[in-house]
């Protein structure tokens, strides 16, 4: 088989941090690698290596046999044929779909001087048509959703016709059936003979698209092997060094207060712009955890930003503690211990360049008396939060944007509960999380559950909505169709109340 790609001894150092250390690894034509290990194991500092937005420290690469210094995502495209999609969407969101996808390649549709639209619209439709998307190409990219964003960016990389296509975490917000059709798609890579890398938390995934699974564990290569001689117990246990899957906590049977408690209720909430929802009814009680389920983009996260004030323009009722009250906007949830925890952590949660202990201050910043912030506090609190929640930096002053996403995510779950709030609203608070990750968070949010707080969730992973909730809430088209309990609930069921009428 020809070697496409060959990395000799990569090392990559950080500020107090050594990221990948000496891995060394071959890439074959006409096949599909998976790449998998906890966060933090350096699978994104590897990818963005190959991909020109870092540089290694020491080591060498090589690309079709000839020694490589990629400078530059546009020269690892241009140069090298390596393209991808990125955890992290990179779209404009006020440009169109179709601008975002020629951004920086309008000169192909010039026409006396100026851009023909009517071709670039012609093309990017032609274009995401062949991903199976079918959506308006001037819209401004800002209004679709995450899995639209995903499939916007994969028909862009493979317009460039890639030699090497990195696909980082693509399935995390797509269903079932988009996600048959996406792996069709990289097979239909391979048999091009071209290389593709996956990377999924979703082991299942990658023992299913992919031929071989390259294996990191604190920023070392563990291991490369086939993945049709491997289980998931299997990767498991190379990513982690203990053989181990998804544990739940158990509920706190003792509790110290009426369970029937109603912190926050809704009625009758209903919209129909910029979100949909239908005459939604809730009760949240108080030290529970309930899921709004059902099949994506069904108005859960909308229900969230309704209730936390992001979406001012609802009509029906919110209720905390059996008073009325508006939540036109998120000072006036935060002000009553309400307080929202966003999908989009990244944009929408943390400042990445800004250090774990200025992060953790955030949500406080509006209430220290007489503006003045009392460093040594700061300090003792941050520190507090860093023990208690497990948080991995080697200094409060390490900038965000080197921690893993577990630990990311972690600050931001430390931010809110320094507001001690009464409710939290969390959307998706695993995506992009390793198993043991996800297992901290389910952690935390248990803990905070046996603690009095209440909890309204928005769960996509199957195995989640069966363990992790009191209480499990289907939506479908706005409106919630079924209130399931999750103690003895099947998977079976579970998926009949996502489609039947």
């Amino acid at each position: 088989m020809t070697v496409v790609v060959e990395a000799q001894r990569i090392t990559k150092e950080f500020p107090a941090v050594r990221a990948l250390d000496e891995v060394t690894f071959c890439l074959e034509k006409a096949a599909i690698y998976g790449l998998v290990g906890e966060n933090g194991a350096g699978k994104s500092t590897l990818l963005n290596i190959l991909f020109g937005v870092f540089q290694a420290t020491r080591g060498e690469l090589k690309v079709a046999g000839e020694k490589a210094d990629i400078r530059n995502p546009a020269q690892a495209r241009e140069q090298y044929g390596i393209d991808g999609v990125f955890q992290s969407p990179t779209c404009i969101p006020t440009l169109s779909v179709a601008e975002n996808m020629f951004l920086g390649e309008e000169a192909a549709f010039h026409k006396r001087g100026l851009i023909d639209f009517r071709k670039l619209h012609d093309r990017a439709g032609e274009l995401l048509s062949a991903v199976g998307l079918d959506i308006d190409v001037t819209l401004p990219a800002g209004r679709l959703s995450s899995a639209e964003l995903k499939l916007v960016e994969f028909a862009k990389a493979l317009s460039h016709d890639p030699e090497i296509m990195i696909l980082d975490e693509v399935t995390a917000a797509l269903e079932r059936d988009d996600i048959r059709r996406l792996f069709e798609m990289i097979r239909n890579l391979k048999r091009e003979g071209k290389t593709a890398i996956f990377v999924s938390h979703r082991l299942r995934e990658v023992l299913e698209v992919t031929d071989s699974c390259l294996v990191l564990r604190d920023g070392r290569l563990v291991g490369s092997v086939k993945t049709h001689d491997v289980k998931e117990d299997d990767l498991i246990e190379l990513m982690t060094g203990q053989r181990k899957g998804l544990t739940f906590p158990e509920r706190d049977t003792g509790k110290r207060w009426e369970e029937t408690q109603v912190v926050l209720s809704a009625r009758g909430l209903d919209m129909s712009k910029p979100a949909v929802l239908k005459d939604v009814d809730i009760d949240l009680r108080r030290g529970e955890i309930v899921a709004l389920a059902g099949l994506r983009g069904q108005g859960q996260s909308d229900l969230l930003k309704c209730i936390a004030g992001l979406i001012p323009d609802y009509r029906g009722r919110i209720y905390v503690d059996g008073k009325e009250v508006e939540m036109k906007k998120p000072a006036s949830a935060i002000r009553r211990g309400v307080v929202h925890i966003s999908d989009n952590k990244e944009k929408e949660e943390l400042c990445l360049t800004l250090s774990v202990l200025r992060n953790l201050a955030l949500a406080k910043l509006s209430s220290i008396p007489r503006g003045l912030i009392r460093l040594k506090k700061e300090i003792q609190d941050a520190e507090a939060f860093r023990s208690m929640f497990g948080i991995e930096t080697p200094s409060l002053h390490q900038q965000v944007l080197n921690l893993s996403g577990g630990n990311r995510q972690k600050v931001v779950l430390s931010k809110w509960i320094r507001m001690k709030p009464r409710v939290i609203l969390a959307d998706q608070p695993t995506t992009g999380l390793d198993v043991g990750a996800k297992m901290d968070v389910y952690r935390i949010l248990r803990e905070l559950a046996n603690e009095g707080l209440s909890i309204l969730t928005v769960l996509t992973e199957m195995e989640e909505v069966l363990n992790l909730p009191d209480r499990v809430l289907v939506m479908r088209e706005g409106q919630i169709v079924r209130q399931l309990s999750s103690q003895g609930l099947s998977e079976d069921e579970l998926l009949r109340s996502y489609f039947e009428k």
